[in-house]
């Protein structure tokens, strides 16, 4: 039996993908659920991650809808298997966004991983009293944050870089980064120290892009570009939200910006280096 969920980004991804296959066979929703003997309230709920659906009904469907490409349909089977999956981050609902919470369940299946940061160290590369210090200085008029909780949340996603089969983070960041005080002297001298250690893990890219090469394509912002075996998505955050872009164009402009970025920057080594002096001036 088909159950229930709240849309996740690979529901959604399922959903629209489906509705996708549908339109090109010109069947309007009530034709197809005809076809698939199925209501078009139930059809409609799949096709906006409302939704999951099991195995069997999902190879009927493709079958009905004549999708006989192997790597195609394990594609779909693989999103409807995750559609719900439910992971260690669940327990901290309500202390984080929707949004959040998808994208923490894809950073945990993540094969690949590209951020550019204007402001800050990216989260994976924080350390603990860094990561505590951004989350204070995020106090808005009608919120404090939770400190402990989130500065925990954070340190428990870095595991993904130590796991057996780890992502690969390539980050961008600005030197401003490794500038701007969070925590007083101590603790960005230990920020720094730990940033340039982590950089050396095989399965972590770190440049720095410096104040010389002055205007480029990221002024208008960060970003993080995640890639899992099915899907990738774009993260970009402001002050009060976190949204996606998930269209085929909108991350390849991001990639275009990145890559613009990652010729900018200083190699892997130099910005080791420039790391290493400031921590040794601190």
């Amino acid at each position: 039996m088909e159950n229930a969920q709240r849309p996740t980004m690979r529901s959604r991804k399922l959903g629209q993908r489906l509705r996708a296959i549908r339109e090109e066979r010109g069947l309007t929703l009530q034709k197809a659920a005809r076809l698939l003997n199925r209501t078009p309230s139930s059809l409609s709920k799949l096709e906006t991650g409302k939704r999951g659906i099991r195995r069997p009904a999902l190879e009927h469907m493709l079958d009905r809808y004549e999708i006989s490409d192997p790597d195609e349909r394990q594609t779909l089977y693989d999103l409807a298997s995750h559609a719900a999956e439910k992971g260690w981050w669940h327990r901290y609902e309500g202390k984080l966004s929707s949004s959040m919470l998808d994208y923490i369940s894809l950073e945990a299946e993540a094969a690949s991983l590209k951020a550019f940061q204007l402001h800050l160290i990216p989260g994976l590369l924080q350390t603990d009293d860094y990561a505590r210090a951004v989350i204070a200085a995020g106090v808005s008029q009608e919120t404090v944050p939770d400190v402990e909780g989130l500065a925990e949340i954070r340190l428990r996603r870095q595991q993904i870089l130590f796991a057996e089969n780890p992502p690969h983070l390539w980050a961008i960041v600005s030197e401003a980064a490794l500038h701007q005080q969070f925590g007083g002297a101590g603790v960005m001298k230990e920020q720094l120290r730990r940033l340039a250690e982590l950089s050396r893990l095989p399965n972590v890219t770190l440049q720095i892009l410096p104040f010389a090469v002055g205007a480029h394509p990221g002024l208008n912002g960060s970003f993080i570009t995640l890639t899992t075996n099915e899907l990738s998505v774009v993260l970009v955050e402001n002050l009060t939200t976190a949204w996606y872009l998930e269209s085929s164009d909108d991350i390849r402009r991001h990639n275009v910006v990145f890559d613009h970025l990652r010729a900018l920057a200083l190699s892997p080594s130099d910005s080791r280096a420039l790391i290493e002096r400031l921590v040794s001036e601190a």
